[in-house]
């Protein structure tokens, strides 16, 4: 379902985010001290519709760094089910973000604790006007504008108005709880909103080699060497796999406590050394360009396209956070001079 609208102006945008947070606890993306990262909300204060993608992304609401999966103790084992999670909503996910999320979707259709956060959750896009400062969504078909994944997505339009599209049943009920005019879409709007689509694209740097390296991964024609000389710079800090919303590795690990204990679930890296080394002793990626190689393949070969899409979605933090200097743009302009 989409269907595009109107919104008068960005006052409306305030009404709804009111209505959301009578049933919601409303989370944005805030600048404090420098640093942008999703926070809680106050509905009674503008929106920021300038505010910069966070680093941290919107992983950890759906998927959280630790939670406990069962407990044990004398007497038996009780199965912990999904905590009851109070209804939330987070304003202002990037396309690049929504297109993460819905990737996690299909990773984790079948799980139980991350259905249940992403039942909680109310998701209201922000398509971006312009490049962000490293990001290539529109190399990878993530951005600028949404793909969908959303239930209600915001564009902001030149005159103070904002173009808004429904992508679901609940989200079509917010905006009319919300109680806020919408108006259609004439013909002079609609040529504005596919013209601001364009420009948006147009202002990324060309990037050819992204398109040359992916290609490349498809073809199987990277040599071993390419990869191993790769390997030295990965410092194994986990600082890509930790950022990347779409990363989902993780371990499950048993924690005693005399005749009691849990296991918990934490979040994992397959950059690391020991992260594929099976009992035997036999490790498949024992080299450090083996495991570039391998965590490279599974972000960028359509190998993996049965989760709908390439495992990068272009925003760019990996680059930002990589002490060696191999994050996605700077792997795919090395791989794709050739």
């Amino acid at each position: 379902m989409t269907a595009l609208l109107v919104l008068p102006s960005r006052d409306a945008v305030g009404a709804l985010r009111r209505s959301l947070a009578r049933d919601r606890v409303l989370y944005e993306v805030s600048v404090e001290d420098g640093e942008a990262d999703w926070r809680p909300a106050r509905p009674d204060r503008p929106f920021d519709f300038a505010a910069p993608p966070p680093l941290t992304g919107a992983k950890r609401f759906f998927f959280p760094p630790r939670e406990t999966l069962l407990r044990w103790h004398a007497t038996g084992v009780d199965v912990t089910p999904p905590e009851d999670i109070a209804p939330f909503a987070l304003v202002g996910v990037r396309p690049c973000d929504l297109a993460a999320i819905a990737y996690q979707d299909r990773f984790f259709a079948d799980d139980a604790w991350y259905a249940a956060r992403r039942s909680a959750a109310f998701l209201v896009g922000l398509d971006c006007t312009h490049a962000c400062a490293g990001g290539f969504c529109v190399n990878v078909d993530a951005g600028p504008f949404a793909r969908g994944g959303y239930d209600l997505d915001l564009t902001p339009l030149p005159d103070g108005r904002v173009a808004v599209q429904i992508g679901s049943e609940r989200g079509r009920a917010a905006l009319a709880s919300a109680g806020v005019d919408t108006l259609t879409v004439d013909a002079e709007t609609d040529a504005t909103f596919t013209h601001l689509r364009h420009e948006a694209a147009a202002s990324f740097p060309a990037r050819p080699f992204v398109g040359r390296a992916i290609a490349r991964l498809d073809a199987g024609t990277i040599a071993d060497d390419e990869w191993q000389a790769l390997g030295p710079a990965c410092l194994a800090c986990t600082g890509c796999t930790s950022l990347c919303p779409t990363c989902s590795c993780f371990t499950v690990v048993d924690e005693p406590r005399g005749e009691a204990g849990e296991r918990v679930r934490v979040w994992d890296s397959c950059l690391l050394e020991g992260f594929q080394r099976e009992a035997s002793g036999h490790h498949p990626a024992p080299r450090p360009g083996d495991r570039v190689h391998r965590f490279w393949h599974h972000k960028l070969s359509r190998d993996f396209a049965s989760l709908g899409r390439l495992g990068c979605v272009g925003c760019g933090r990996c680059d930002v956070t990589c002490p060696g200097s191999i994050g996605a743009l700077r792997t795919l302009a090395r791989l794709g001079e050739r």
